[in-house]
C-alpha cells in the first residue's frame, strides 16, 4: 500500500486548490473503494492506494502540492 500523505498548508489553503487536487486524482482513478481508500482530518488528507504503480502516480499528479 503507498500512502500520499497532503498537509493543509499555504500551498492547499484554498477550496479551489483542493478541488483541483481531488478532481484529478477522481478523474485518473475513479471514485475510493476499489483503487484507493481516503482518510482526513483539519491537519491533512491521505489517499490510500492499494496498487503500487497507482500510488505512484497519483504522487506525481499531486508533487506541485507536496
Amino acid at each position: 500500500m503507498v500512502t500520499i500523505h497532503i498537509p493543509w498548508s499555504s500551498k492547499t489553503n484554498s477550496n479551489a486548490t483542493w478541488n483541483e487536487i481531488t478532481a484529478n486524482i477522481v478523474n485518473h482513478f475513479g471514485l475510493p473503494g476499489d483503487k484507493y481508500t481516503t482518510e482526513l482530518n483539519e491537519n491533512y488528507m491521505n489517499f490510500n492506494f492499494l496498487n503500487d504503480h497507482d500510488g505512484l502516480l497519483c504522487k506525481i499528479l499531486v508533487s506541485d502540492y507536496l
